[in-house]
């Protein structure tokens, strides 16, 4: 089968939650949950650099609940805020789902540096923390906690992944690389996991703030360094598909490796430029439904209500919604120690095969895919490329043995 080859003190914490209390009086009648209610407070970024990410995770977790729309009898509801991508307004809104929405759950985490912001209160808020996105190391790392969980793979495991890609293509291994990478939690934690890869050649690295418009003093870094081939530390949002699309113009001609892919939404915007990138670090890929009958259905039921292909963040974010539902009907109540509980103990079959939770340290058992972009026979809900699976990547392949996380336990 192609899938199997391929396959702070208490004072500060009432301070805070009065202050919230203030802003939380003003609830939109949307966002309002009937008593019956199972809510789940979803924390994203739906404005700024961060938000293609966050809106295509927002799709995921919605058409999940529409699929699963109820948790023991009862129906769920999604509560939903923008955290604008600083950890300061996501701590500030997983506040307000739990002490006003009553939210019995948080999920999401577009960027890493959000997510362990709020663990860092997480005894505090005491509410399972789920993310579908976070990749920083530390996460299930130095900073795992009984309350933080996370279905996607983490930055170590995309190393790994790209060194398997790198001993099917060795002759990326002979490349000179400059690592270009966001000045955030997550591009300090991918670009030390790259360096790690046994035998790469790194020439020179970049160290940029999120949301930069122009990359030419960059662009004379790596001319100067000797670099023929570029690593993209960049966080899968405007900013990955405008460098891209400025090195170009500017006459750069290196290779480039994008860790992760980036989202198809994205991919689109790259045109001829798009084609031919390669990554063994993808989350999903939406081609897979030429695979699985699943797959299929998902795609087809994402483009139907939103007109577009599905992107990984999607893809994970739905298959990550379904654990969490499962989990929570599983639980023996929905009290944050049942969910815990339930979430260390179940397996689901998701778009991107079996999903459980390692208990250890709570990271998602789930492989990558080595995939490349390709220009489209047909266009697909208006995508004209998409990500071809070359091969799918385990979770066997591609894992972290548990004395290399740096979780001291739970």
């Amino acid at each position: 089968m192609i899938l199997q080859k391929l396959a702070t003190p208490l004072g500060w914490w009432r301070a805070g939650a009065m202050a919230c209390m203030a802003i939380m009086l003003q609830a939109s009648p949307a966002q309002a949950a009937d008593a019956g209610d199972v809510v789940i407070g979803v924390f994203l970024p739906t404005t700024g650099g961060f938000s293609p990410l966050g809106i295509e995770m927002k799709n995921g977790y919605e058409l999940a609940v529409k699929d699963a729309p109820k948790v023991k009898g009862r129906q769920v509801k999604l509560v939903v805020e923008d955290t604008q991508g600083t950890p300061a307004t996501g701590l500030r809104v997983a506040q307000k789902m739990i002490l006003q929405n009553h939210a019995k759950l948080l999920i999401g985490g577009t960027s890493s540096s959000v997510v362990l912001g709020i663990n860092a209160q997480a005894s505090r808020l005491n509410v399972p923390i789920v993310t579908t996105n976070s990749q920083a190391v530390q996460t299930t790392g130095k900073q795992c906690s009984k309350y933080l969980f996370r279905t996607n793979p983490n930055d170590a495991m995309v190393a790994n992944a790209n060194g398997l890609l790198m001993k099917k293509k060795p002759e990326l291994l002979q490349k000179k690389w400059f690592v270009v990478f966001h000045d955030i939690a997550w591009g300090h934690s991918n670009k030390t996991e790259f360096s790690k890869i046994p035998g790469i050649h790194i020439v020179g690295e970049a160290g940029r703030a999120f949301g930069t418009a122009d990359w030419a003093s960059a662009f004379a870094q790596i001319q100067s360094s000797g670099a023929n081939a570029v690593y993209l530390a960049l966080a899968v949002g405007d900013d990955l598909p405008s460098f891209i699309r400025q090195a170009r113009s500017f006459g750069l001609t290196q290779f480039m490796l994008a860790p992760l892919g980036m989202p198809d939404s994205m991919l689109q915007t790259l045109g001829e430029n798009g084609a031919g990138m390669i990554t063994g670090g993808l989350f999903g890929s939406w081609m897979l439904e030429d695979h699985s009958a699943e797959m299929k259905r998902f795609v087809n039921e994402y483009g139907a209500a939103y007109g577009i292909v599905p992107g990984a963040q999607a893809i994970q974010a739905y298959a990550g919604m379904r654990l969490t539902l499962a989990a929570m009907d599983k639980a023996t109540s929905l009290d944050t120690p049942a969910i815990i509980a339930a979430l260390e103990n179940t397996s689901v079959d998701t778009v991107i095969g079996k999903l459980a939770i390692r208990k250890q340290d709570h990271q998602g058992m789930v492989g990558t895919y080595m995939s490349e972009s390709v220009k489209l026979d047909a266009p697909k809900f208006g995508s004209k490329l998409g990500w071809k699976v070359i091969e799918a990547l385990p979770w066997d392949s591609v894992k972290v043995g548990l004395a290399d996380t740096g979780c001291k336990g739970l």
